[in-house]
């Protein structure tokens, strides 16, 4: 940290700590303060809420460095959709009277999900996590998503600035994209009432950049990207885009937050886009696990999306299904529609200059990190284990197609799949 910065900290309130993003900054906050951290959790009790916490606080930090410092985090048995998060007005008083700051990263990330059912979350948490600030006189960095460009992300020539907030977007079918709008216009409306704020909005999160570490086995929801990595791997079948592919490491994201609302008197009131300032494509993912040794075969798009909606995409004789080919099959129309918005990244940039903080570059060093600790965990085989690959049929098979399964999926197996799409933080 430089010299701006406000390590006096000694209370910080974080919620979605046993998120992907959540516990990474937890253990930001651990290295980088002697703070107490307070984490909002869901739980029956005050062990099963830290053992909650430390299941994924321990996967980025495989080592147990921290392991004397749990001392410093202190389970707070709440949800962040109440008033009061569901505190009784002592408790709440209590928490109100000791913390000088609040971290907000918990979200509901489904993408099926009606507004009506992701707004208790990711606006009315944010409402209430608010009116906590604003009592405890506290500033607040809340964690929004690059997605709030909502259908501006299909827009050629489009580019998402740091001070931009309403730039003619829609959100028709995007529910997750605008509760995150929403509720930056919340925090923005709450500056008149005294509100000091920080906001980022992290790309697509991956693991952490020196160590590969993400939480595969104590997350429920894996993201799409790990998903697509799997897929690639147990199939060896992909198919052409050259559409900008963000990749942000998780600890870029958990430091230059962290960073941004301890130099407060340089950011107050500033929103940052915490994306990689130099995307791939989703071709160079492909190409990197190629050099890496996986075999994948490039297969016309058109084809790709048919066989997987119709169940032709066979392996070891059976239709193959994953949570990254069944997203693909409901969000597939056959358009030309393309992702091609771009995010400004200057300020962050010039924010950062002199802190040791950067984002990774989206090279072959990084990929191979992900991939080799993917593979530790038994999430992926290993190049020389890939087989058998899948293979395309000519001929329906009857009852294996994904479209078809959707007549009798259960809705909440379908929320699941999507929030794989967008697991950046989870739900305190």
């Amino acid at each position: 940290m430089n010299q701006l910065a406000d390590t006096s900290l000694q209370n910080i309130l974080l919620t979605g700590a046993t998120g992907v993003l959540g516990a990474r900054l937890l253990q930001e906050i651990l290295l980088s303060t002697k703070a107490n951290v307070h984490c909002l959790v869901r739980a029956q009790d005050l062990a099963q809420g830290l053992a909650r916490i430390k299941d994924v606080l321990f996967a980025y930090d495989e080592a147990g460095q921290l392991a004397n410092q749990i001392a410093r985090i202190r389970p707070v048995l709440g949800d962040v959709s109440q008033a009061q998060f569901g505190l009784d007005d002592s408790q709440y008083r209590d928490l109100v009277g000791v913390c000088d700051l609040a971290m907000h990263c918990a979200a509901n990330v489904s993408l099926v999900a009606s507004y009506a059912k992701i707004a208790p979350v990711n606006v009315g948490g944010v409402a209430h996590v608010i009116e906590f600030c604003l009592a405890a006189k506290a500033p607040l960095m809340y964690t929004s998503s690059f997605s709030m460009t909502g259908d501006k992300l299909y827009e050629p020539g489009f580019v998402l600035k740091e001070t931009d907030l309403d730039v003619g977007q829609c959100f028709e079918e995007m529910a997750y994209e605008r509760s995150k709008y929403d509720a930056e216009q919340l925090v923005h409306a709450a500056s008149a009432r005294g509100l000091d704020w920080v906001i980022v909005r992290p790309g697509n999160i991956w693991g952490d950049s020196v160590t590969g570490c993400y939480p595969l086995k104590q997350t429920k929801v894996k993201g799409i990207y790990y998903e697509m990595l799997k897929s690639l791997v147990e199939t060896g079948l992909s198919f052409p885009s050259n559409e900008d592919f963000d990749i942000t490491p998780v600890d870029f994201v958990a430091k230059a937050a962290l960073f941004a609302v301890l130099n407060l008197p340089a950011t107050r009131h500033r929103t940052y886009n915490l994306t990689n300032p130099q995307p791939i494509t989703y071709d160079d993912i492909v190409q990197q696990m190629r050099e890496y040794g996986y075999r994948i075969e490039e297969i016309e798009t058109k084809r790709y999306f048919e066989a997987i909606q119709e169940g032709r995409m066979l392996r070891a004789g059976k239709p193959y299904r994953s949570t990254f080919t069944d997203l693909m099959a409901i969000f597939y129309d056959g358009s030309d529609c393309k992702e091609a918005a771009k995010y400004d990244t200057s300020k962050i940039s010039a924010l950062l200059v002199g802190s040791g903080i950067a984002c990774h570059p989206c090279n072959m060093q990084l990929m191979q990190r992900y991939l080799d600790y993917a593979i530790k965990s038994e999430f992926i085989a290993a190049p020389k284990d890939q087989f058998p690959l899948a293979q395309i049929s000519e001929a329906s098979i009857r009852g294996g197609g994904y479209m078809e399964s959707l007549y009798d999926a259960d809705l909440s197996q379908l929320q699941q799949l999507s929030e794989a799409r967008h697991a950046v933080s989870g739900t305190a």
